[in-house]
């Protein structure tokens, strides 16, 4: 079998997942991304992107249902990618309405498949375009998945211990759930030298993306080493939230709403870009467009 059930996840990247449950995450990843699928679903922002969706991608979503017996946009409830800091190291957990029986049979097809087990619970390993992969179901309704085994235990454990975390106060604001969250420790992640020259400025990184009060917005959170790095980022960031509404004529007229501020003990920063939710998904189909265009144009 040629393809993996990462598939799943690449397909329906775009769209994202249930509420993020801290709980889940092992303490010792360094960065994590997740998306809530039911939030999107309920949501003006989603309702677009699944439109498009269905517009350019019909094929791959109904041979995604004819492969896996599931609709990404319909049976998926969320999806939480984490990783250790290290490149391509990274663990999928899968929240949806599976067929679990289904799925087993499908993998077990796979190149160089073996089962085992591990914390009473059975593990699936195969080969993908000379990868490994390595798979196992949590209980129906959630599938782990990671190309390395260790951070497969790792996450397995972390699920067993069930044990109890504080949400991160940084996502519960702007009110509602996010569509989209991420964070990031900076300090214990591998980044390419040139391309990493913002990111380090930072000691960690967080990101929100909501939808709430008619408009929809980006809010990204740092922490730095001291005020003058604060300051400076600040600067750079207005900069190019600046740069951005100058160059870029889908911007022009817009009710592009910005904010960006040292806070707290002016080692932190608070960021934050909104528009009108009719606004954003104009802006969302405009990039979809010129994209569509440069896609058709390589072939």
């Amino acid at each position: 079998m040629k393809r993996s059930i990462f598939y799943l996840a690449a397909l329906a990247a775009p769209l994202h997942a249930a509420p993020l449950d801290p709980a889940q995450i092992p303490a010792a990843a360094k960065w994590l991304v997740h998306a809530d699928i039911e939030a999107m679903r309920a949501s003006e922002t989603g309702k677009a992107i699944f439109t498009r969706i269905e517009t350019d991608h019909g094929a791959q979503l109904k041979a995604a249902k004819r492969m896996f017996s599931i609709n990404p946009i319909a049976d998926l409830n969320g999806i939480t990618l984490f990783g250790d800091g290290k490149p391509e190291h990274a663990v999928a957990l899968i929240h949806g309405n599976f067929d679990r029986t289904h799925l087993e049979e499908l993998v077990a097809a796979a190149d160089d498949y073996s089962k085992g087990t591990y914390s009473d619970l059975t593990v699936h390993n195969w080969e993908d375009k000379g990868s490994q992969q390595h798979a196992a179901f949590a209980n129906d309704h959630l599938l782990v998945f990671s190309r390395q085994e260790s951070l497969l235990h790792q996450a397995l454990d972390t699920l067993k211990a069930g044990s109890s975390a504080d949400p991160d106060p940084f996502f519960a604001a702007e009110g509602g759930k996010p569509l989209l969250a991420g964070s990031a420790n900076l300090s214990g992640i591998d980044l390419p030298g040139d391309e990493a020259r913002l990111l380090r400025m930072a000691k960690s990184l967080h990101l929100a993306a909501n939808e709430n009060a008619g408009r929809f917005t980006i809010r990204v959170g740092a922490n730095t080493e001291d005020a003058t790095q604060a300051d400076r980022l600040r600067r750079m960031l207005d900069g190019v939230v600046a740069f951005a509404q100058a160059g870029d004529a889908k911007l022009d007229g817009l009710d592009l709403q910005s904010n960006v501020a040292v806070t707290g003990d002016k080692t932190g920063l608070d960021a934050s870009v909104s528009l009108p939710v009719n606004e954003w998904i104009t802006v969302m189909e405009k990039a979809a467009d010129q994209e569509a265009k440069k896609q058709d144009k390589k072939k």
